[in-house]
């Protein structure tokens, strides 16, 4: 019989291969977290993002998690969490931005007293029901960040938190490729779409394209989007045959005279 998180493993793989083929220019951050409610059986999510000066948001479900304290919470994120969340003391201290939850937290980052605050910090704002949480960071860098947070009433169990990973290092892929299409559809526009469209290049190979026209190699550009440098190559056979190019040049170039991709 198949276990739960060998059919939600095959589930996500779905899911996320689902989004990876859709010319996402933003996060479909609902649909996300809703599907990492029903997954870890979670009373509550919220989907954190900043970029550059913007302010940060915080997009929760279900809408009235945070009752009346929406603002209260909202400051307490910006000016304290950094030193009195237990999660980020260790993302911060450690640049470790792998799946993590509250109670995995090693003591030399949140030891009893931090971690007793918090607990009567999650109580006042929300409620019991959310103080075992865990994170899904995408991005943590000055220019960006973004990550996904869920919270239940019990800590989540081995065999989902090795799940937990492994849907990171997917949604952290599908981020790095949001991200390089939304960069490429800022400079094209509809124009540029439609090009792609019609010599049927799927995202990754626009994304894939894109970033080889900005100079970087194979090996960078797997680094990049969380891929596989021979998985980087294979893309690139795929634009060559569609393009009708046989090397990187030669598409750039037609991929620019098509309108596909902006000149330098």
């Amino acid at each position: 019989m198949e276990s739960s998180c060998g059919r939600h493993d095959r589930e996500w793989l779905d899911f996320v291969s689902d989004l990876v083929a859709r010319p996402l220019v933003c996060w479909p951050d609902e649909q996300v977290t809703r599907l990492l409610i029903e997954t870890f059986g979670a009373t509550a999510g919220v989907f954190f993002v900043q970029a550059g000066d913007s302010p940060l948001e915080m997009r929760q479900w279900p809408c009235e998690l945070f009752a009346g304290r929406r603002s209260e919470l909202y400051r307490w994120t910006l000016q304290k969490a950094p030193t009195e969340h237990p999660l980020l003391r260790y993302y911060l201290g450690t640049g470790d931005i792998g799946a993590m939850q509250v109670d995995d937290v090693p003591a030399p980052f949140a030891g009893p007293r931090v971690r007793s605050q918090y607990r009567e910090l999650v109580r006042y704002f929300m409620s019991d029901d959310v103080q075992a949480q865990m994170s899904l960071p995408l991005i943590m860098s000055p220019h960006a960040n973004r990550a996904f947070l869920i919270g239940r009433p019990h800590p989540l169990t081995p065999d989902e938190m090795r799940l937990s990973g492994r849907l990171q290092r997917l949604l952290a892929g599908l981020d790095r490729q949001i991200t390089a299409l939304s960069q490429w559809s800022s400079r094209g526009g509809p124009e540029a779409a439609d090009a792609a469209q019609a010599v049927h290049l799927t995202p990754r190979e626009i994304a894939v394209l894109d970033l080889v026209a900005a100079g970087l190699t194979a090996s960078a550009i797997g680094r990049r989007l969380h891929i596989a440098e021979g998985t980087v190559h294979k893309h690139l056979q795929h634009c060559y045959t569609k393009l009708g190019v046989a090397d990187r040049l030669t598409a750039v170039q037609r991929a620019q005279c098509m309108g596909m991709l902006v000149r330098p």
